[in-house]
């Protein structure tokens, strides 16, 4: 299924992770994730959707360490939805 949104998927889209691995052209895995924190719900009133956008860095993952990116960030104090 596509899914057409008005908006770009990522207002700060990030160029490398902490550990300094370049993320695109294709060194990360990109994602959603529903969510009902603030920033999500801010979002969800811009036409972004009620949840997160996520990035993976692909080479940190074969290094057995996990970095990920939230856009919009995520508010630690709320659960996100279906965890």
């Amino acid at each position: 299924m596509i899914i057409f949104m008005p908006v770009s998927i990522f207002e700060n889209k990030p160029e490398f992770c902490p550990f300094g691995h370049q993320l695109w052209p294709g060194g990360a895995q990109v994602s959603w994730k529903p969510c009902i924190c603030a920033p999500a719900r801010e979002g969800a009133e811009r036409g972004r959707g009620l949840g997160h956008v996520w990035v993976s860095c692909r080479a940190c993952r074969d290094q057995r360490r996990q970095t990920m990116f939230y856009e919009p960030p995520h508010d630690i104090r709320h659960h996100q939805a279906g965890v």
